[in-house]
């Protein structure tokens, strides 16, 4: 029965999923997280290796926090999310520029409690909220709500990549403290810390948000058997996979698609550095690039509805491979048009997969299919990450350049050298996952 109580109940849970949702998400380091870990003194190598450990530690705990969520309950894993939140930022204010060792192992730490975060928050949110609703008879609200979400997260979203830009900016810093009549002189390794303490005020709002939250009580459930039962979903969603042609082709093109692309976006900050771009403009070129977020999904639909799944992968690997092959070119100033370009497929991606999974997937598998395709995903890019270390380990060794004489300069001489190789590695992933879609069905294709 829905009483007032109930109604009550999810207004306040809405208010705390859109709080906890905006400042989960936008995190003030983003348009700097590149330049962030290397101005701690870590290498292009080191960096590689971190991003594929906080992937991997998705991938391992995406069943097993599925499967808590289920017996400890959904609010628990949104506040363990947000102690992780506040853990995984506390880590990095200990850490010291320059410490050598010490500061790789403390980012370690930091990206295998991120992962954990991550993971925790994963669904649990949105089925919170949405459970809210149902039980006081509003779950057709569900549609507007989402989309006011939505929207609240992507103010939130140009809020943190602007001013996590602009703080990160010594020049930019010391005018205005000089504008307000503040005689005060910072440089860049006093301000390297001040976008992960922002992050971590942020982390204190998301623990109390997710602390606010009141759960819809749920019978008990063991855990064991939720663990198995998890696990054997994301397996029949795999096979599922295998034997469909068209979820097939959607899976491994994504898989080839999604892993270059975020792996060029782990490293704009570098990238924009590299193209003599002022470090303040980072965030605003991070948030301009969000509001391409506005107008792509339309042309997205157009195209899904007008054309194949297989024109629309052609048209979007043209896209990434005409934006890698210009940043290779690393054009000073200019350079910001083809990452574009990777922004705008990577929304045309996102649109597709979903949409074409959605539409085939049986209705009881589909949530399970989506968690397969987010497995899958991240597995790749935490393997792409390796690959990446390994290639700029590579290139110091063909440079023959000294471990013990590394610096930026060598640091940035061999980035600009690495993203030659982007291009060759897209082909490469794109060719081997068409060769296994039509060595598993033949003449069959995902039309």
């Amino acid at each position: 029965m829905h009483t007032l109580e109930t109604s009550q109940c999810a207004d306040r849970n809405l208010r705390c999923f859109t709080i906890f949702r905006a400042f989960f998400s936008a995190r003030f380091y983003y348009p700097v997280y590149a330049l962030l870990f290397l101005d701690f003194g870590l290498t292009l190598e080191q960096f590689g290796i971190l991003n594929a450990v906080w992937a991997l530690t998705i991938v391992l705990s995406e069943v097993p926090s599925g499967a808590l969520a289920d017996t400890i309950g959904r609010r628990k894993l949104l506040i363990t999310a947000g102690i992780c939140m506040a853990a995984e930022m506390a880590v990095l204010l200990l850490a010291t520029p320059g410490a050598g060792t010490l500061v790789f192992y403390l980012f370690l730490v930091n990206r295998i409690i991120s992962g954990l975060a991550e993971a925790a928050a994963s669904g649990a949110d949105e089925a919170l909220a949405y459970d809210s609703l149902k039980a006081a008879g509003r779950e057709l609200e569900w549609g507007r709500i989402l989309e006011q979400v939505q929207r609240m997260t992507s103010v939130a979203f140009f809020f943190a990549m602007t001013l996590g830009a602009v703080v990160y900016d010594p020049s930019f810093v010391n005018a205005a403290l000089n504008t307000i009549g503040l005689d005060a002189q910072f440089s860049q390794s006093q301000l390297v810390k001040l976008p992960i303490f922002l992050t971590f005020l942020s982390s204190i709002v998301v623990l109390f948000s997710a602390w606010r939250m009141h759960e819809i009580k749920q019978p008990k459930k063991d855990l064991r058997e939720t663990l198995g039962k998890s696990g054997r979903q994301i397996l029949a969603a795999g096979r599922w996979i295998t034997i469909t042609p068209l979820a097939f082709g959607v899976v491994l093109c994504l898989m080839a698609l999604d892993s270059v692309i975020r792996q060029y976006l782990t490293l704009a900050s570098e990238y924009w550095k590299t193209i003599e771009l002022p470090i303040a403009s980072f965030g605003l070129i991070g948030s301009g690039t969000a509001i391409l977020g506005i107008f792509t999904p339309r042309v997205a639909r157009i195209l899904a509805d007008r054309y194949s799944p297989i024109f629309n992968l052609w048209i979007t690997s043209a896209l990434v491979l005409l934006g890698l092959c210009g940043l290779a070119l690393v054009i000073p100033i200019w350079g910001i048009a083809p990452a574009v370009l990777l922004h705008l497929a990577m929304q045309l991606m996102n649109y597709h997969s979903s949409r074409y999974l959605n539409e085939i997937a049986p209705s009881e598998q589909r949530a399970t299919v989506l968690s397969f395709k987010g497995l899958s995903t991240n597995l790749t890019y935490g393997i792409t990450a390796l690959l990446y270390s390994g290639l700029i380990a590579l290139i110091k060794v063909k440079q023959e350049t000294d471990p013990s004489a590394i610096n930026s300069a060598t640091e940035a001489t061999v980035f600009t050298e690495s993203l030659i190789w982007f291009p060759v590695y897209f082909i490469a992933a794109l060719g081997l996952a068409l060769a296994l879609h039509r060595l598993r069905f033949r003449n069959k294709t995902f039309h």
